[in-house]
């Protein structure tokens, strides 16, 4: 079924893969973001942290894609506050507010950062944080929990892989002991919300599910609650599927 789907940081490298694919498929894509290209169909230049234009935006959307935020680990008070915690709030309510039934909440694979890498981590491992960004992304996994259980949204918290902004974003993946292992692809990306926006869920279920590509040496992140609640495999291994090939 073709949906009317709001993606919030659209202009992201995450939010652009999702819309192309999105629109590839049929679906109609709204795009929110502060940067947005108002050449585009549908796009809608805003700040998560304005609750009125996010109200406004959420109005009849089948479906949330939630990405803004700050993306990495920054100044919790100046930089990750407003947009990871206020805005989260404002997008949440407002899908409550509008009776969207699907929300699907970016995550990150960094609110287990703290465990071991030398096994496979599952989601019965728990979060183990060790940064205040990752704090964050906990508080969307707990927020999304609350609105799902308390008013009925289907909601999706998804713990992303190591996706390249940029190459030197690229180029610090390749260098990491991890990251070849948790990497997502833009292409997986773009596969992977396809894959919540078209799955079938009841109405107050909430779910969390790591998001990544294929490993290039070992299993670090169990793919199988993607795979069982979205029908999501992953088909990239780095450096596949992403915009900066070394």
């Amino acid at each position: 079924m073709k949906q009317r789907v709001l993606v919030t940081g659209s202009e992201g490298g995450v939010g652009r893969a999702v819309c192309k694919r999105l629109s590839d498929e049929g679906h109609k894509v709204y795009r929110f973001d502060r940067l947005a290209n108002l050449d585009l169909n549908n796009a809608i230049a805003g700040d998560i942290t304005n609750r009125d234009q996010v109200r406004e935006a959420t109005h009849d959307m089948d479906a949330i894609i939630h990405l803004a935020a700050t993306p990495d680990e920054a100044d919790f008070l100046e930089e990750l506050i407003e947009p990871n915690v206020r805005g989260l709030y404002n997008v949440c309510d407002a899908a409550r507010e509008n009776g969207v039934a699907r929300l699907v909440l970016a995550s990150s694979v960094q609110v287990v950062s703290g465990h071991r890498w030398d096994s496979m981590v599952q989601i019965e491992h728990g979060p183990k944080v060790i940064n205040h960004y990752a704090l964050t992304k906990l508080w969307a996994e707990q927020i999304g929990e609350m609105y799902a259980r308390v008013y009925g949204l289907s909601v999706i918290a998804a713990r992303l892989g190591w996706l390249p902004r940029d190459p030197s974003h690229a180029e610090e993946l390749q260098a990491s002991p991890v990251g070849t292992d948790v990497y997502l692809s833009h292409d997986d990306a773009g596969r992977f919300f396809s894959a919540c926006i078209n799955a079938s869920m009841q109405e107050g279920n909430f779910e969390i599910v790591f998001a990544t590509s294929k490993p290039l040496r070992h299993v670090r992140i169990d793919p199988e609650p993607a795979l069982r609640v979205v029908g999501y495999r992953a088909r990239d291994t780095w450096p596949e599927g992403h915009a900066f090939p070394s």
